[in-house]
């Protein structure tokens, strides 16, 4: 938006939600969500929130860890304000972590109070001492009054926003304790950058135990934008979003490659494209540019493509904008340079840069780091250390990330130098799966590494050194791992071996397990029992890269995701021509209950059913 249009209140030191502010006094008419349909204004929205801000100011929660458990609806951002405007970090948990993680990450914060609300399974636990406040379903619609003083925050730049806890390598996740002070620098800096502004629509994709849910919801407020929310069945299901997209006239979306990658496929395949759409921006995990991704941005001449870099760390610190044909981008993207005040530098064992065209590991500086991990000082003074060129007492985060800088002063991410990986967007601790494999009773001992299959992208395989005496099925292997572990951190196989291989130096060789060739298997047990199943089964298996799939094996259970259904539903749709939305197929996740779907409706086989029709 020019800038003339934009808030015009000047950054000066405070927290991000000055920016909210801002726009609020400007414009407090202006949407600033959505959800179903139905809009709050700035006005709206702020007074939701500061009615729960006073609230949590009566519990004294000033400087301490709120948590924020609850749905993709208006509660999400008005618990989020008020946890802020309380002068409180928020510290998102998400229903679709097991329990015990969500127990471990309420006890580890020091959590005082909870932003809860109730479910169809009821009222989600806290550890005894914990205040739950709950978010009634008229949070966001009851009619309220003018306030005569809302609440003032007087919390700093150095004060926690938020603390979003990741994968750890010892087993035991890690918060990451994260100041106003790096989130208002890279506001301030996407308020410049992105040609979003006012009455714009930005997708609130990402998950809220996600850091990217932060920039959306405030680079959007910060230039008055609206927020649109999206409930998790639209979320994963690539057909539903693509229409979303549409009938809701978004402009701009926040996704990681995965979910780019998945839905270029279904844009491709349903012949249908966003029209509204004018910025994406891709970060969390490389940016591809397939084929499919060219198409996609080919068939939008007009979308620009922003990739970014960041660990959770220091968020978002290095960006890049595409341009020109599609079909001249490189096919692994750089992530480009340095945001504003952020210093990314690629350096050498020694600490110093190295030159152009040399592999080395990316450091990060400047005002942009985060405190470091909550209640974990050693941890954080090994990762965050003293910056040798920057000022006295400034630090640097050591990434663990190799990458090199090109002629042009791009940065190129290149792999990881550790045990840590990024799986669709989420950083993962190869350690703290392994922990918890072999915590089993059947293992003796495990590794886990990744596998990278052309098809189903990048995948999680466990090599397991049994105990004596155990067999166990790799469906009750993963089973039990889901009581601690998030989805997206489960192998998707079990593999026996007699013992792990070993360097020279005694060290576990992670490349000799990575270099062996895998050949997912499902149970083998019951083989198609007519064309359809037949033809099912040649679609599974070439998604999931599988083979031996029988008719009742679980699409889930053998390491298909719900990205994966998406892509699998697309393919069955072009084949048989009865439109399934992901819904239908998390229903029927075998290959007999998804046939005996597709025969019920085989009068439309010969009419092929489109998204737009």
């Amino acid at each position: 938006m020019p800038d003339e249009a934009r808030p015009t209140a000047a950054p000066r030191p405070g927290t991000v939600l000055q920016y909210f502010d801002d726009t609020r006094r400007a414009w407090p008419d202006l949407p600033a969500v959505e959800y179903q349909g139905h809009q709050l204004s700035y006005e709206e929205l702020g007074r939701a929130a500061d009615e729960l801000a006073t609230r949590l100011r009566s519990l004294c929660v000033a400087g301490t860890v709120v948590g924020v458990r609850t749905d993709r609806s208006f509660r999400l951002p008005i618990a989020i304000l008020a946890a802020l405007r309380a002068d409180a970090a928020y510290m998102p948990l998400d229903h679709a972590y097991p329990q015990a993680r969500l127990d471990f990450m309420m006890r580890d914060s020091g959590m005082r109070v909870l932003l809860t609300h109730r479910t169809p399974a009821g009222l989600p636990p806290a550890p005894a001492g914990t205040r739950v406040v709950l978010l009634d379903d008229d949070t966001a619609t009851a009619p309220r009054p003018r306030p005569q003083a809302a609440p003032v925050s007087t919390a700093t730049t150095d004060d926690l926003a938020y603390v979003i806890y990741t994968s750890g390598s010892t087993g035991t996740p890690k918060g990451v304790a994260m100041p106003h002070g790096p989130l208002r620098n890279l506001i301030s800096w996407q308020r410049e950058t992105f040609t979003s502004g006012i009455g714009d629509r930005t997708l609130q994709f990402a998950a809220a135990s996600f850091d990217v849910h932060f920039e959306e919801m405030f680079s959007t407020w910060g230039t008055g934008g609206c927020l649109v929310l999206i409930d998790e069945e639209v979320r994963r299901d690539s057909h539903r979003l693509l229409r979303f997209l549409d009938e809701r006239r978004v402009h701009r979306v926040f996704m990681p490659f995965v979910a780019l990658q998945s839905l270029a496929h279904t844009a491709q395949d349903v012949g249908r494209h966003p029209r509204s759409l004018h910025e994406v921006v891709c970060g969390g995990e490389q940016l591809y540019i397939t084929p499919a991704v060219r198409q996609f941005f080919g068939a939008l001449p007009d979308v620009a493509l922003h990739n970014q870099y960041g660990p959770s760390e220091t968020h978002n610190v290095t960006a890049l904008r595409l341009t020109g044909e599609p079909s001249s981008w490189p096919e692994r993207a750089p992530i480009g340079r340095s945001i504003a005040a952020a210093r990314v530098r690629v350096v050498d064992g020694r600490g110093d840069p190295v030159p152009a065209g040399v592999t080395g590991e990316i450091v990060i500086g400047g005002p942009v780091l985060a405190r470091g991990y909550l209640n974990r000082p050693a941890l954080s003074a090994e990762r965050f250390t003293p910056d040798p060129l920057g000022p006295a007492g400034s630090r640097v985060y050591r990434t663990g990330d190799t990458g090199r800088v090109d002629a042009q002063g791009r940065i190129h991410f290149l792999g990881r130098d550790d045990g840590q990986v990024k799986i669709r967007g989420y950083r993962v601790e190869l350690g703290e799966i392994e922990s918890a494999v072999r915590a089993l009773p059947e293992a003796a001992d495990a590794a886990v590494v990744v596998n990278e299959s052309p098809t189903a992208g990048k995948r999680l395989v466990a090599y397991v050194v049994y105990a004596a005496g155990g067999t166990p099925l790799p469906g009750d292997l993963r089973d039990r791992l889901a009581e601690t572990l998030p989805e997206y951190m489960l192998p998707v196989a079990f593999v026996p071996v007699d013992r792990l291989p070993l360097t020279p130096s005694g060290k576990l060789d992670r490349q000799a397990l990575a270099a062996r060739e895998l050949t997912l298997k499902g149970s083998g047990v019951g083989s198609a029992e007519d064309g359809v199943q037949h033809e099912l089964t040649l679609l599974w298996e070439d998604v999931l890269d599988a083979k031996d799939i029988a008719f009742n094996d679980n699409f889930f259970q053998l390491g298909g995701t719900s990205l994966l259904a998406a892509v699998l539903t697309s393919r069955i749709n072009e084949r048989f021509g009865a439109y399934a939305d992901l819904e239908t197929f998390l229903s029927r996740p075998t290959i007999s209950a998804m046939a005996e779907w597709i025969g019920e409706r085989s009068d439309l086989s010969q009419q092929p059913v489109r998204l737009d029709s």
